[in-house]
């Protein structure tokens, strides 16, 4: 996908190795036309199974938005990927086949969050510590952002969070077993590997999950979350040049085990939504957070106050794929009435 022209983008790596093991990836988009440092700086997390890229079409329509109304000024976004995804999972392939085979948690994603924060300023020249910052995250992205704020006390502060098909649930949920039982079946069972870019993208087009995504999300997930197979490395005859999906079977696995999503993270968004203004997005097709689920991270008689929440019509947990368009819209209304509402 070609970005607009006014879009002007700058691609990150902060290496703060041997404090943090692996290499943090995130690109930065902002307007040709427009830095004066009056605006706000979003922070967008993405979710499992998808790459930095994947916000994309989101991203141009909130510039639009705020180009053609100027009541909410973006200064500039920064999406950063979790270090097991898209390109961080090549240049970081050997540190996680060594230290992180079948094991992998939200608040690994929080702790490289953190880490491209607080050492961004040597790589990005950007002090977010002095930034008016939103983050916006999607599904595991969500417990990432929740529990970096609880267990590493940032120096540096976020004027509202907007979390979109969070991946927070309790422990001992009837439903939440079920659901993790139906993501870790279609996990080992997905395909995985193809002779080349143009077949997965024509195989995974017609599989009803791809098919309801935005093409041009479908095709920025074709050229960003899929990587070429480690077998090139080999010589003829035992060369195989395909591609494969960048986040390994193994880790996405390990991310659905991991109790963080259901202990951790709940008590972290909790204390949050006491101390910051959090606004709640769902589709409004319950394909994995069941209603009873939604109400949980609402339930302000267990001490949990979300600011706002929201529906997108035609889209479920793949809101951000499914609907990025519509997705934008909601958020940027969010983002006006918030600034009004609590002078961010």
């Amino acid at each position: 996908m070609k970005m607009s022209p006014e879009i002007v983008k700058t691609a990150y790596c902060v290496d703060n190795r041997p404090k943090y093991p692996l290499q943090i990836l995130a690109t930065r988009y902002r307007m040709s036309n427009f830095g004066t440092g009056s605006g706000y700086t979003l922070i967008l997390l993405h979710a499992t199974g998808m790459h930095k890229e994947t916000w994309e079409v989101f991203i141009e329509h909130l510039f639009k938005l705020s180009s053609d109304h100027a009541n909410f000024l973006i200064e500039d976004i920064f999406s950063i990927e979790s270090p097991n995804h898209g390109e961080s999972a090549v240049i970081n392939e050997e540190t996680l086949r060594k230290d992180f085979e079948d094991q992998w948690s939200p608040g690994e994603y929080g702790r490289a969050i953190h880490t491209f924060l607080t050492c961004g300023q040597n790589t990005a020249g950007v002090d977010f510590g002095q930034r008016r910052m939103i983050v916006i995250s999607h599904s595991v992205g969500a417990p990432a952002i929740f529990l970096m704020n609880e267990r590493l006390l940032p120096t540096f502060k976020f004027a509202t969070m907007i979390a979109i098909e969070p991946g927070i649930s309790q422990l001992g949920n009837a439903e939440t077993a079920m659901v993790t039982q139906m993501l870790t079946a279609w996990t080992w069972l997905r395909h995985d590997v193809w002779p080349s870019r143009k077949v997965a993208k024509k195989e995974l087009q017609a599989l009803p999950l791809y098919a309801a995504w935005d093409s041009r999300v479908l095709d920025l997930y074709i050229n960003h979350g899929l990587r070429q197979h480690s077998a090139a490395k080999y010589n003829p005859p035992f060369q195989f040049k395909g591609v494969t999906t960048a986040l390994t079977k193994e880790q996405e696995a390990a991310t659905y085990r991991s109790e963080e999503l259901v202990s951790d993270a709940l008590e972290a968004y909790t204390a949050a939504s006491r101390k910051m203004p959090i606004h709640l997005i769902w589709g409004k097709d319950n394909d994995v957070a069941t209603p009873a689920l939604q109400e949980l991270l609402a339930d302000t008689k267990a001490g949990r106050f979300p600011q706002s929440v929201s529906y997108v019509e035609n889209a479920g947990h793949l809101v951000v794929q499914q609907r990025p368009d519509a997705l934008a819209q909601l958020v940027y209304s969010i983002l006006c009435k918030s600034m009004l509402h609590n002078k961010l």
